[in-house]
């Protein structure tokens, strides 16, 4: 149904003018528009059948998984490399005599212009708090978890009795050496990366080389019965595949 909506629409189109179609184009015209006319097939191809969109819907599915699970892992990376910044200030300030609302004032008036947002709000608020002479442990308990260990840390000092600065430095030291052990794994692992991505798109070549062999695997896939199934549980072990193994990577890095 699809496809014929399409083409009645192709044909509702008016006809270029006969001097219209003898003007000259320009080659850089025609060259961006080749992209936009190869992604059109593609998706006419496999919107015309039911094998296809579901192919599709599941290709669209795993990209819009793996960009949102990128972007959440960036935005944890920039709040553990504040919050590192943030408790070498603080250890910096302790160690140089300061009481503790005069060190998470300063350490906290120096957070760099990049801070997520979430990171530089909950420190301003211990900012406040300290300012005013009350603890800001609680803040940071119920803040971002970046920051959970040091409002732990904060607490036991309070009811304990115990200096905050060996505590601090012992937590600046641990998210420090995590930091670094992440960096290395992340270097180690761009090899299985790339072996995961080539994997994944391989069958692709296949496709690709079956018809430079003059056969016609995309009508076979996407034209329903056996070639529709195929194309349904190939894309699926492939989306599977690539899903798995960066749960596999991610945890080699946590």
């Amino acid at each position: 149904m699809t496809p014929l909506l399409l083409l009645a629409a192709h044909l509702a189109l008016p006809a270029p003018s006969p001097s219209g179609r003898l003007h000259a184009v320009a080659p850089d015209a025609r060259l961006l528009g080749l992209p936009v006319l190869g992604a059109g097939a593609v998706l006419f191809i496999l919107l015309g059948s039911a094998s296809g969109t579901v192919a599709l819907l599941l290709v669209l599915g795993t990209a819009a998984w793996v960009g949102r699970d990128m972007r959440e892992r960036g935005r944890r990376r920039r709040r553990e490399a504040h919050t590192a910044a943030f408790l070498g200030l603080l250890d910096g300030e302790l160690r140089a005599g300061h009481t503790m609302s005069m060190a998470v004032d300063h350490a906290a008036g120096n957070l760099p212009a990049d801070t997520p947002t979430e990171l530089a709000t909950t420190l301003n608020q211990v900012r406040t708090r300290v300012g005013r002479g009350l603890s800001g442990a609680a803040v940071l308990l119920d803040g971002p978890a970046e920051l959970a260990p040091l409002g732990t840390l904060w607490s036991l000092s309070e009811r304990h009795g115990l200096p905050l600065a060996p505590l601090v430095e012992q937590a600046r030291l641990r998210l420090d050496a995590r930091l670094r052990h992440r960096a290395a794994t992340t270097a180690t692992l761009q090899g299985p990366q790339a072996t995961a991505v080539i994997l994944t798109l391989l069958p692709l070549a296949g496709v690709g080389m079956g018809t430079a062999m003059g056969a016609d695997p995309v009508g076979f896939l996407t034209g329903g019965g056996l070639g529709g199934i195929l194309l349904v549980t190939g894309t699926t072990l492939a989306a599977g595949g690539f899903l798995w193994s960066r749960h596999i990577i991610g945890r080699a890095a946590p």
